[in-house]
């Protein structure tokens, strides 16, 4: 097993398949000094948990690695990356993680479980009454960014900018950007600073029900969310918000489209339809990898690891390994249990985790409910170059004469 097998199962090539199958049964680790500036990929299930929620292994370095690569001045502007919950550590990690959650209440999520359904609902009628076309754009990419901005405050008239805005922004995750690409990122975030910098001055003048409105009182209480926290961190649940879970959306509509067998269960089965949205975060989750750095000399079930070195978690081969999961390549929605690790483990486990299964499950019953008036082209599917997160670009789909469900 060689790098040239990890990078193959990061590409969205034919091969990426049979990479990951073969990486989640191969070696627990596989050193790869071509991916960034060298990296141990670890991609075996047990090492990939642990790691996940071991407390010897920091995320800041990954921050500050991206940073590296860029040129001063931008390096500059999106240094509050750091402050990213993503990938700040301790002690900085579970305060805002913890006021973070403080504005993210479950109770302001349940709030939008009705909102959701009917928005998927609507989604899917008007793009079956336009006739269909790409259902990234129409379905998936919609319902997510429609559901962070209102949770945000952010108006209707403002989002498809702001959207526009965030879908640069993440090109900081990007191992390597060309220059056009860091005058993108360069604009982006300074017009997203911006917009939310006004955003909370409009809420510390008259506080709504959103999340914005909840950080501003979490300052006003006195808690230690600093201003620059408080605005990067919003850009970050924005990006957040709706690119990983776009991501998963559009996963879920081409694993439903190729799997019409389950449609009546989906839609009788509160239970089997989580169960297929878990097994497509275990098959096809869009978080494929994440990194971690080692804070001192130590071992990994017998892999030695120097102080410094920079590691990556292979999620996608972990999801599949036959030491866990039975059959780990077939799509049992009905598997259970189901301990994929799509959404992280541990203390940087994705927080927006709940929500993020609402919307996937709202869309695919939506979707489900009218899917023999769809057709997607499946062999027409494309997806973003991202060795990052896996999210189609197109997903060309037709209508077709059917009753409606």
């Amino acid at each position: 097993m060689d790098q040239q097998t990890v990078l193959a199962s990061l590409n969205t090539g034919a091969d990426r398949e049979d990479a990951l199958a073969a990486l989640a049964r191969g070696p627990r680790a596989v050193d790869c000094p071509d991916l960034g500036s060298g990296r141990l990929v670890f991609t075996r299930y047990r090492e990939v948990r642990h790691l996940l929620r071991a407390s010897g292994f920091t995320c800041a370095p990954t921050a500050r690695g991206m940073l590296d690569e860029l040129p001063p001045e931008l390096r500059s502007l999106v240094g509050p990356v750091t402050s990213w919950v993503l990938y700040a550590d301790a002690p900085q990690h579970p305060r805002i993680r913890t006021l973070l959650s403080k504005a993210f209440a479950p109770r302001r999520i349940a709030a939008l479980e009705r909102h959701i359904a009917d928005a998927a609902d609507e989604l899917v009628k008007r793009f079956i009454g336009s006739g269909g076309g790409d259902a990234v754009s129409g379905l998936a990419e919609p319902l997510p960014v429609d559901t962070i901005s209102t949770l945000l405050g952010i108006p209707v008239a403002d989002r498809a900018t702001v959207k526009a805005w965030s879908d640069d922004v993440i090109l900081l995750t990007e191992p390597a950007l060309t220059g056009d690409q860091e005058q993108q990122l360069a604009r982006a975030w300074t017009q997203l600073a911006s917009y939310f910098g006004d955003l909370i001055e409009q809420r510390s003048a008259r506080a709504g029900d959103d999340i914005v409105s909840a950080l501003v009182d979490v300052e006003a209480q006195g808690d230690s969310l600093t201003r620059i926290e408080a605005v990067s961190n919003l850009i970050a649940l924005l990006v957040g918000g709706h690119e990983t879970t776009g991501g998963l959306i559009s996963a879920l509509l081409l694993a439903a489209a190729e799997h019409p067998e389950h449609w009546d269960r989906v839609l009788a089965d509160d239970a089997f339809a989580a169960g297929f949205v878990e097994e497509v975060l275990r098959l096809y989750g869009p978080a494929m990898i994440t990194a971690r750095t080692a804070a001192a000399d130590c071992d990994v079930f017998g892999i030695p690891i120097r102080a410094g070195r920079r590691l990556v978690l292979l999620q996608s081969s972990a999801n599949r390994d036959p030491d866990i999961f039975e059959e780990p390549e077939e799509f049992r929605p009905d598997r259970s249990p189901n301990p994929h690790v799509a959404f992280g483990h541990g203390p940087h486990a994705c927080f927006g985790a709940a929500l993020a299964r609402m919307e996937a499950t709202a869309m695919l019953r939506a979707f489900v409910r009218r899917a023999d008036q769809l057709r997607i082209q499946v062999d027409q599917v494309a997806w973003k170059p991202s060795q990052v997160i896996r999210s189609a670009s197109l997903l060309p789909t037709a209508v077709v004469s059917g009753s409606t469900r």
